[in-house]
């Protein structure tokens, strides 16, 4: 090559490597969005899990959902509704979740299936996590399209006694 064309070509490398650094920012950032979605995820697949496993402790026990008085059937309603959320927040507290869980997790109450006599019976409580972006902004309004909203659902049965 003469010496021109070697002084025409000053600079190409730098040019290159600015492209591909930029296109390895963008991947690297992505991943570590989409990680730590799918991450929060799995806690709160996990703690639903733990929040269904306390309410089936708690109706094995004898505290039915499901009993021929009224009034006791609301109070051991609300003592596994209870005991559901606490497990729940117990689970996510010790697993380091992102965020302040009393201002982004939302627990929905159960929402309890029909008492059949001698029958199976259901229940299903809603956990709802607003994960904040890591990147900027605000959801749904971030300039980058981050996961916000997760959610999770856990489905109990049980035999009513009635």
């Amino acid at each position: 090559m003469t010496r021109p064309d070697l002084l025409r070509q000053r600079g190409v490398a730098s040019i290159g490597f600015s492209l591909i650094a930029i296109a390895l920012v963008v991947v690297l950032l992505g991943g570590m969005v989409y990680w730590r979605a799918f991450q929060t995820q799995q806690l709160l697949t996990r703690a639903a899990g733990d929040g269904a496993r306390a309410a089936h402790t708690l109706i094995s026990s004898g505290i039915a959902p499901c009993h021929s008085t009224l009034a006791t059937q609301a109070t051991n309603r609300g003592m596994i509704a209870e005991r559901v959320r606490q497990a729940v927040l117990h689970s996510l507290e010790q697993s380091a979740m992102p965020g302040d869980l009393s201002q982004q997790l939302a627990i929905a109450p159960p929402q309890w299936g029909p008492c059949p006599a001698g029958g199976e019976s259901n229940a299903t409580f809603e956990l709802t996590y607003t994960l904040t972006p890591l990147l900027g902004g605000s959801c749904p309004n971030s300039w980058v399209a981050e996961p916000c909203q997760l959610h999770e659902s856990s489905k109990l049965h049980f035999a009513s006694m009635l």
